[in-house]
C-alpha cells in the first residue's frame, strides 16, 4: 500500500532575507551527509514547487510557469531525514505531502554524499503542446526557477546545496537536474561582492520566506520612476559578483544581462550593459526603446509601461543555459518581491528582433519588465 507521508505547512518562520541568501548562499559549502529534520526537507520543497495560492480553480506555485502549464513533477530521494523512511517519494503541490514510490533500498542507492534530493521530472508536452517548439525553453527556464528557490531556501536554513545534472536516468523518470541537500561542509568557495559603481543595496522589505509567498508575475505598473539604487538590488541579488547568487552549471556561467531603461533616476533612457564583477553598468545605446522592445515582445503592453526591462541573454544559448536563465530569473522575482516591486518573466519574443535592437551579443532568454505596481 502506498505511504502518504502529511508534510507541515509551510510558514515564514526565519527573519533571514534574499540578501542574507546571496550573501551565505547553500552552494557555496560542501554538501555532507547528517540528519535534518521534516521540517526542512518541506520548507525546500515548498519553495521549489509549493502551493503559494489558489486562484481559478488551479494552485500557484513557487516557481513561476509559462501559461500556468506547470510541466514539472518533483520528487524527493529521502536519505537522512527525521521521521521519514529512506526511499524515493512523489511531492504534491496542491497539499504538501509525499506518496512513496520506492522501497527503502534505492533511496540508499544515491550516489553522492547528501540528506535528501529533489528530482525535477520534466513533462514538456504539457508546455509544448501550448507553446511548440518554444516551450522547450520555457521548461528548462522553469527548472532553473524551481531549482534556485531549493538553494536559496536551504541557504536560509543553514543547511548546503548544490544543483547537479544527472547523468542517467533514475526509475525511469524524466528529470535531467536535481538539488542535493545536505549539512554543511567545509566552504568550497566565498561570494564576495566590491561596492561597485551602483548604489548599494537596498534593504528587503520583507523576510525571505514572506517574498517566496508573495511573490507573483505583476503587469501592471505605475508611471513612478524606479530609483538607481532600486535597480542595483535587483541586479545585485540577481545577477552580481565573479560568484552569482546562484550555482554554476557545468560550463560555467553563460548568462549576461542588460537593463532598457525607460525612467529610472540617474540615468539617461537607452541600454545599459550590466559588468557583473565589477557591479557596474555602462551605456550601449541611448534613447527610450521600451515601445519597439515590447513589438518585439509580440505587443505585450507592460514592457513598455515599466519603468526599466531586465534582458536575459547568451552568447551561444544552450539548454543549460536556459537553466541558469530561471536561475537569475528566480532571483529577479524574489527581488523586486523583496523590494515590493512588481515584474514578471516574459519569454515570449522574436529573438532575433530583441537582439538587433538592443545590440546584444548572444541569443535572448529572458525580458523582465520591473516597475511599481
Amino acid at each position: 500500500m502506498e505511504n502518504v507521508v502529511e508534510l507541515p505547512p509551510f510558514k515564514p518562520t526565519i527573519e533571514a532575507t534574499i540578501e542574507d541568501a546571496v550573501r551565505d548562499p547553500a552552494f557555496s559549502y560542501e554538501v555532507e551527509a547528517g540528519r535534518v529534520e521534516l521540517e526542512a526537507l518541506a520548507k525546500v520543497a515548498f519553495a521549489a514547487q509549493g502551493c503559494t495560492d489558489r486562484r481559478w480553480g488551479g494552485c500557484l506555485r513557487a516557481a513561476p510557469s509559462a501559461g500556468a502549464t506547470y510541466p514539472l513533477q518533483l520528487y524527493v530521494v529521502a536519505l537522512e531525514v527525521e521521521g521519514l523512511e529512506a526511499g524515493v517519494y512523489r511531492y504534491r503541490s496542491h497539499s504538501p505531502r509525499l506518496h512513496s514510490l520506492e522501497p527503502v533500498a534505492l533511496g540508499r542507492r544515491w550516489e553522492g554524499a547528501c540528506s535528501f534530493v529533489l528530482l525535477f521530472e520534466e513533462r514538456a508536452e504539457r508546455t509544448t503542446s501550448v507553446y511548440g517548439e518554444r516551450g522547450y525553453m520555457y521548461v528548462r527556464e522553469e527548472v532553473g526557477h524551481a531549482a534556485q528557490g531549493a538553494v536559496l531556501e536551504a541557504s536560509v536554513l543553514g543547511l548546503a546545496a548544490r544543483v547537479r545534472r544527472l547523468e542517467r536516468p533514475l526509475m525511469g523518470l524524466r528529470a535531467i537536474y536535481c538539488v542535493e541537500v545536505g549539512v554543511r561542509g567545509r566552504r568550497a568557495s566565498s561570494r564576495e561582492l566590491s561596492g561597485g559603481l551602483l548604489p548599494p543595496p537596498l534593504k528587503p522589505a520583507m523576510s525571505l520566506e514572506e517574498a517566496i509567498l508573495a511573490r507573483r508575475s505583476i503587469r501592471r505598473y505605475k508611471p513612478i520612476p524606479l530609483s538607481l539604487a532600486e535597480i542595483s538590488t535587483v541586479l545585485a541579488w540577481s545577477a552580481a559578483g565573479a560568484v552569482r547568487p546562484y550555482p554554476q552549471l557545468p560550463g560555467g556561467y553563460r548568462v549576461e544581462c542588460c537593463v532598457v531603461a525607460k525612467e529610472v533616476e540617474g540615468l539617461k533612457a537607452g541600454v545599459y550593459r550590466y559588468e557583473a564583477q565589477s557591479h557596474s553598468l555602462s551605456l550601449t545605446l541611448e534613447g527610450d526603446l521600451s515601445r519597439r522592445l515590447a513589438r518585439a515582445c509580440l505587443g505585450q503592453e507592460w514592457v513598455e509601461d515599466a519603468a526599466a526591462n531586465l534582458v536575459m541573454y547568451a552568447p551561444g544559448a544552450n539548454a543549460s543555459a536556459e537553466v541558469e536563465a530561471g536561475m537569475m530569473g528566480q532571483c529577479a522575482y524574489l527581488a523586486a518581491t523583496s523590494l515590493k516591486l512588481g515584474t514578471v518573466a516574459v519569454g515570449a519574443f522574436y529573438d532575433d528582433e530583441v537582439a538587433s535592437l538592443l545590440r546584444l551579443g548572444g541569443r535572448p532568454l529572458y525580458v523582465f519588465p520591473i516597475g511599481k505596481p
